[in-house]
């Protein structure tokens, strides 16, 4: 293992996961985490796992920079079980999201945007057990799980930004944020002499979704499906 794989990435890759986590609570502060008490069962079952997640992120490198290899892997196994409900507690959201009236025909957008992000989630998963034994790959792939679910996290919270002044321009500009955020990781890639594939995945597939998103809820195939899988119709 090269100086670069304990030295360059996993240093500081802690504090980057802490500052999204951060990031998520912040945007989910006046929706979720100031009113824990008045919450249902089901919006409690995704915050806990997508929490969870995050703190895997945060604690995996942290582990792996003190040595601490054991935990590291018993924690990485646990992932197997979290993984699942984790894409369930997102798969009843969105269908709670299909049943909310408030929504309307909006809901077709976000609806595509929620399955894309996890399927997004599931490929950087699944590809980094795959390169579990590659160190800059596994890392890359787990560091790639982060992007599509801080777009939610990110929307809510650019509407405290003065001049952001519409749902569209805060989505929008998350999805810049998140795309700046990537060239930066695929930058120093390149200055470290080494361009790999997760990050250039990652920017390909955030890049498609923000284009396609616009177009979802005119798909009438799409509509059909979820108007199938919630019940509903607007």
């Amino acid at each position: 293992m090269n100086a670069e794989s304990t030295e360059g990435f996993y240093k500081n890759a802690y504090l980057y996961f802490l500052l999204a986590f951060a990031v998520t609570v912040a945007g989910f502060w006046p929706s979720y985490f100031s009113r824990l008490t008045e919450t249902g069962a089901a919006h409690h079952f995704h915050g806990i796992t997508a929490s969870l997640w995050m703190l895997i992120l945060i604690a995996q490198p942290l582990l792996y920079r003190l040595n601490k290899m054991e935990l590291h892997k018993f924690i990485g196994r646990s992932t197997f079980l979290l993984v699942p409900l984790l894409i369930i507690g997102g798969v009843i959201m969105m269908n709670m999201m299909l049943n909310n009236e408030r929504y309307g025909p909006l809901a077709y957008q976000l609806a595509f945007i929620d399955l894309f992000v996890l399927l997004q989630f599931l490929l950087f998963y699944v590809l980094a057990i795959k390169n579990v034994r590659s160190t800059q790959y596994h890392a890359r792939y787990m560091a790639c799980t982060i992007f599509g679910p801080l777009i939610p996290a990110l929307t809510r919270l650019l509407f405290h930004v003065p001049w952001i002044d519409s749902f569209s321009k805060s989505l929008h500009t998350s999805y810049f944020l998140i795309h700046i955020v990537l060239l930066l990781l695929i930058l120093d890639d390149k200055r470290k002499g080494n361009i790999r594939l997760p990050y250039v995945l990652a920017l390909g597939l955030m890049a498609i979704q923000q284009v396609l998103m616009h177009f979802a809820a005119g798909w009438e195939w799409w509509r059909y499906l979820m108007d199938l899988f919630s019940g509903v119709s607007y």
